[in-house]
């Protein structure tokens, strides 16, 4: 409430009670705060609002009309609180997104169509691609992002952990030498993901123990998933993968684990998929509508 709207609310409370220590009380103010509010009124408006003596305070005939007015006016500026209020909550108007071009195929696309359905309103403007995205520059509301999560100024909301997984086709490991031990990897061609190897290294840890294999150089490096999957489904080598990439795959034997007993991960191994946004967006209706929305299907957005 700002001070225009406490002063008139104070002057009508004395003007109803005939009273500024009743009308305080109920205000919750001090008298001589409510005092205050009255001589400001009147020292704008160039008259006197009350006509005061030792026991009573009754309205001037300006203050008479003056009432009247200021009714009306606290009238009106209360609806207008009250549609502001419902227009900062109605889930209405363009959400722009950023997602990870096979994770959207996967995962969230059968999911469109009901968030659309739930928020009718709203304006979906979904943008699927590998390349890791600028919130502001790029002008999005929010992203899923998958990976590790480096520190910045972005509120993170984690939808589930990520595991990764070696696997190769039948018939690549049917042809090849058998895989035991990480150091095996050495002799087998290699699918990599490029936005994950900057170390141009594959970890695979087993207790304490830690292995590093070189991808450098190997059979494929691409920043395309859906290519190193269907090369490793055509047999081309040994991929890693994030197990909610391949799992139908896997479920289905096109493609067999390797290397099981072993953790392993072409980047980190503290990654998960997260759904991010700016703090200036937090009380955005609509970013708030899509957060809540995936966070309630967690089961169904993970392995």
């Amino acid at each position: 409430m700002n001070e225009l709207t406490q002063r008139l609310r104070t002057f009508l409370k004395v003007a109803e009670h005939q009273s500024f220590n009743v009308a305080a009380r109920e205000l919750d103010i001090a008298s001589s705060t409510a005092t205050r509010h009255v001589n400001h009124l009147e020292r704008q408006l160039g008259e006197p609002l009350l006509v005061r003596t030792t026991r009573h305070v009754r309205l001037s005939p300006a203050g008479e009309r003056a009432l009247i007015r200021f009714r009306a006016i606290l009238a009106e500026v209360d609806q207008l609180e009250d549609e502001l209020e419902t227009l900062s909550e109605r889930v209405a108007g363009p959400l722009r997104i950023s997602v990870p071009w096979r994770y959207s195929r996967l995962y969230l696309a059968p999911l469109v169509s009901e968030f659309m359905q739930c928020y009718p309103e709203v304006a979906l403007d979904i943008v699927s691609s590998d390349q890791r995205v600028d919130l502001v520059e790029d002008h999005f509301d929010v992203a899923l992002r998958i990976g590790h999560l480096e520190d910045s100024s972005l509120i993170a909301r984690q939808i589930s952990d990520q595991r990764f997984v070696l696997a190769a086709a039948p018939s690549y490991l049917a042809a090849q030498p058998p895989i035991h031990q990480p150091q095996d990897l050495e002799h087998h061609r290699l699918l990599t993901f490029s936005y994950t190897t900057a170390n141009h290294h594959w970890r695979l840890v087993q207790g304490d123990r830690e292995h590093r294999i070189s991808v450098r150089a190997r059979a494929l490096r691409t920043n395309n998933a859906d290519i190193l999957t269907q090369a490793a489904l055509g047999g081309a080598g040994v991929v890693v993968q994030p197990l909610w990439a391949i799992r139908e795959e896997l479920a289905s034997g096109r493609l067999l684990p390797v290397l099981e007993d072993f953790q392993v991960t072409s980047s980190d191994f503290d990654t998960g998929i997260h759904v991010v946004f700016a703090r200036e967006n937090q009380h955005n209706p609509r970013v708030r509508a899509w957060v809540d929305f995936l966070l309630a299907r967690r089961e169904r957005l993970s392995c």
